[in-house]
């Protein structure tokens, strides 16, 4: 593309510099020849084409020739006989001199408002261009609060999706999917004990976040098995203070890189995740406590009677058998009149971990209340759960259970437990299932205890 500008100025520079000086010569030649013949008449007049000459081109030539002139003129007055003449050239030279510096007064009037233009011109530039620089600025921090808020919601949405599950397995697998949303880059595993891990185990000995933007750039870690993997960031969990685990994030794709920008954001969501996942571990305390006994770990009785009656329908329905016991401990009272009540603790939390290692988890192992417990064993019919219930009541009674005492020789001590059983036929409600189990276990207390019966409808009609 041409560039008229240039061309302009290159015509203007050749004019001023060659072809007005030029000319100027030439005026000034002719000047001379006339001068000694007229030289009050030429004298005047060729300042007037110097003076032309000076504007266009400059004080450079313009400023010589006018030097000429005036220096003509002095010589003029010494050659001139006539004192008129001598006369109208002193004139000449001082109306010569008013104009020029008039001309020159002016021309730094307008050299100097050029100049005050120009400066004005920059610094409305300069203004424009800060102006310009304020206005990027407020639409980088424009962008800046439109990501914030963006995260804003993200961080929302990702906090009632985490909240919406309170399994801790459940949270693992949808940390590593929310996490990889949020980031958009990279693959990402949460890991609570990871072997093998030296990206990990750089974090635990290290006590601080890891970020690897480039691998390529990175001395620390340069195996072999390494090389295929282009960045990686490392973020701990923390609950209640304590390492929970660690959010693992490795991209294997070389424009794909982790940065600063990542790091921050994880760190944020890590301490997000640290208070959710404390929020379910108290959750599961708070839920355990409800329906477990403090003493023995065991259902309470309301949660067994819950799951009873859903057993029930359940067994009902898919024709199942099912069967239901009470344990009672024989003499218990005479444990807490003997040895004190922390004794009586002791041997019951014994027992319950007795029952809770031979029960199946499909089981439901309650304590009912005092030294009793009750127990549903699921798919069992009377005849098998009479076997099973013999063999603990077997291995209780060849037992002996430490007692505490104020002593340093912790005393021993045999106890026996009698065991009432039925099983699941017409009834319909934990209440008639537990009534017979109980009327069994009442049985066999009077029958000389340490012993288990079956609830037989005929049996137990006739009395």
């Amino acid at each position: 593309m041409i560039d008229i500008e240039a061309y302009k100025r290159f015509f203007i520079d050749i004019i001023t510099t060659i072809v007005l000086p030029v000319i100027g010569g030439i005026c000034f030649v002719i000047w001379i020849f006339y001068f000694f013949q007229y030289p009050v008449i030429t004298f005047p007049a060729i300042f007037i084409v110097f003076l032309i000459i000076y504007f266009l081109s400059g004080p450079v030539f313009g400023g010589v020739l006018i030097a000429f002139i005036l220096s003509a003129g002095i010589f003029a007055i010494a050659i001139v006989d006539n004192p008129f003449d001598k006369i109208m050239l002193i004139y000449e030279i001082v109306w010569i001199v008013f104009v020029f510096f008039r001309f020159e007064h002016h021309r730094s009037i307008y050299i100097s408002s050029k100049r005050k233009a120009e400066i004005d011109h920059e610094v409305l530039d300069r203004d424009i261009a800060l102006i310009q620089s304020s206005i990027a600025e407020n639409e980088k921090r424009s962008a800046a609060l439109l990501q914030r808020m963006d995260n804003f919601q993200k961080f929302e949405q990702i906090i009632s999706s985490l909240e919406s599950s309170m399994n801790e397995r459940d949270l693992i697998k949808l940390i590593e999917e929310l996490t990889g949303k949020f980031i958009r880059k990279g693959k990402w595993k949460t890991k609570r004990n990871p072997k093998k891990d030296i990206f990990v185990d750089y974090v635990k000995t290290n006590k601080i976040p890891l970020l690897i933007t480039d691998m390529a750039d990175d001395k620390r870690f340069t195996s072999e098995e390494y090389k295929e993997i282009s960045s990686v960031i490392v973020m701990p969990i923390e609950v209640e203070g304590s390492y929970w685990g660690y959010i693992e994030g490795i991209s294997v794709i070389k424009n794909v890189k982790f940065n600063d920008s990542d790091l921050r954001l994880l760190s944020v969501l890590s301490n997000i995740l640290g208070i959710i996942l404390y929020n379910t571990s108290l959750f599961h305390k708070i839920s355990s406590l409800a329906i477990t006994d403090g003493l023995t770990g065991l259902y309470t009785r309301s949660y067994f009677s819950e799951r009873l009656q859903e057993e029930i329908e359940r067994a009902k329905s898919n024709n199942l058998s099912m069967a239901v016991a009470m344990l009672d401990i024989d003499h218990f009272k005479e444990v807490n009149d003997k040895y004190g009540h922390i004794a009586g603790d002791m041997l019951l939390r014994q027992i319950a971990d007795i029952l809770r290692k031979r029960f199946r988890e499909i089981d439901i192992i309650a304590r009912y209340g005092g030294e009793e417990f009750t127990i549903f064993i699921s798919q069992t019919n009377a005849e098998s759960g009479f076997a099973i219930l013999e063999e603990i009541r077997k291995n209780i009674e060849n037992t002996k259970f430490f007692m505490p005492v104020e002593s340093y020789h912790p005393i021993q001590i045999r106890k026996t437990i009698s065991i009432g059983l039925t099983e699941l036929k017409n009834e319909s409600t934990t209440e008639e299932l537990i009534k017979k189990a109980d009327l069994a276990l009442y049985k066999a207390k009077n029958t000389g205890r340490n012993k288990t019966c079956i609830y037989t409808d005929a049996e137990f009609n006739n009395d």
